[in-house]
């Protein structure tokens, strides 16, 4: 694109995340949301006199049409997400997805291969990165923080039980929605290949806990057709290990009343943990039986909705690409096979 030009972009799935991906474009330089695309119309319009948006549609076909805007941001459900990508980069526009990328690791390497055939901008919205300390966590590893990563825990608690989430909505537990924990909270798979590289194999086990209950949408009930908690091993090929575990039904809040990742990382000169969503602890120095104490990140990391403007606008490398979408629905697939067989899954 032209130097000093905007980056337009139109939003496909315009319902109550959209404010957040709107929040954060807001802070970001050389970047316009022209349209919005939702398929109830009076959501729509809504949205679209929040944010000041002139452009609607109902049919994210027709917004594809549009020579206004030249890269999309993908807000559907999960099974919609393939489907739209590669309509979106066939009409010649930029593609930023929301996680997880893709229903299986096979539709997110279509997706991956048709963009980078296309010359597309390709990101996957792996935000916990830059929302969490995951991201700074990684930057202190790569100058030598901890030294060789030997292994780490991380997991994720979040309260969806039937009697402290009255107004949970049913899609996060239905399997053709790409709901449960280890689709939906995928994010702890993109942070173990973050810090420990390749997966060489993984066992997990992924039961349903709570397997029917009433939701905001379906008050009579409905069953639930994904694991609604889950614990997974990984092994790298390094040697280091990794052991996840997350939950939709493990009850209360952290002091700040929020429910957010922790991730605690041990290597051969040291130890990084996160706690909370702004303080990362550590310790480094071989033999040091000291106290965690707060460490001081190295700068920012990016959050997607930076990089992917910024790598239209200037050419600065995504480094939650498709790929990264790709190489998390792998670690997916894998756990969700070893769950199901009580074996270790190897990844070729």
């Amino acid at each position: 694109m032209s130097s000093g030009s905007p980056v337009r972009i139109g939003i496909i799935g315009a319902g109550n995340f959209a404010n957040t991906h709107l929040e954060e474009y807001a802070k970001v330089e050389g970047v316009e949301v022209v349209a919005l695309c939702r398929r109830n119309p009076d959501g729509l319009k809504a949205m679209q006199d929040k944010w000041g948006i002139k452009s609607g549609y109902t049919d994210y076909r027709e917004m594809l049409k549009s020579d206004e805007i030249n890269a999309v941001d993908i807000i559907t459900p999960t099974n919609m997400h393939h489907s739209i990508a590669l309509d979106a980069i066939a009409a010649g526009k930029h593609v930023l997805c929301d996680k997880p990328l893709a229903m299986t690791a096979s539709e997110a390497s279509e997706m991956l291969e048709a963009a980078e055939k296309a010359g597309a901008v390709h990101c996957t919205n792996f935000n916990q990165r830059g929302r969490t300390p995951a991201g700074q966590m990684k930057q202190l590893i790569d100058d030598g923080y901890i030294g060789d990563v030997y292994h780490m825990n991380i997991y994720w608690y979040q309260s969806h039980s039937i009697d402290v989430r009255p107004d949970a909505v049913s899609w996060r537990f239905q399997k053709e929605y790409g709901g449960g924990t280890l689709y939906e909270l995928i994010h702890t798979f993109d942070m173990a290949l973050l810090y420990g590289g390749p997966v060489k194999r993984v066992t997990a086990v992924a039961p349903t806990m709570e397997k029917h209950r009433p939701f905001a949408d379906a008050p009579d009930g409905a069953d639930v057709t994904v694991p609604d908690s889950s614990g997974i091993l990984l092994e790298f090929e390094s040697g280091a290990y990794a052991v996840i575990h997350t939950s939709f039904v493990s009850r209360g809040l952290d002091e700040n009343n929020n429910s957010n990742v922790h991730i605690d990382i041990a290597g051969s000169k040291g130890r990084l943990r996160s706690d909370s969503l702004t303080v990362i602890n550590g310790i480094n120095g071989e033999g040091n039986r000291d106290i965690l104490r707060p460490v001081e990140p190295i700068g920012t990391y990016p959050q997607p909705y930076q990089q992917f403007v910024e790598a239209i606008r200037d050419g600065v490398p995504v480094r939650t690409s498709f790929e990264a979408g790709l190489e998390a629905a792998r670690v997916r697939d894998a756990a969700q096979l070893a769950a199901d067989t009580g074996q270790w899954v190897v990844l070729s």
